[in-house]
């Protein structure tokens, strides 16, 4: 991976918006969990989505990485 690729740490850095950023915080826990469960991350997704739909898609090939 070079420097100019964002993952999802990255993506939080720059982050303003508080709210979304504990949403997002929230998904990277989730899928970082050795027993993550779908349902868990379709329910943050899915929170990420209905407050910002241009946020859920930048996370989307953050995630799929």
């Amino acid at each position: 991976m070079t420097d100019t690729e964002e993952t999802l740490d990255s993506y939080l850095k720059k982050m303003e918006d508080q709210e979304l950023k504990g949403l997002v915080l929230k998904l990277r826990n989730e899928i970082r969990k050795q027993d993550a469960s779908w349902e868990n991350v379709r329910s943050v997704l899915e929170s990420v989505k209905r407050k910002n739909s241009s946020v859920f898609n930048e996370l989307i090939p953050l995630i799929i990485k």
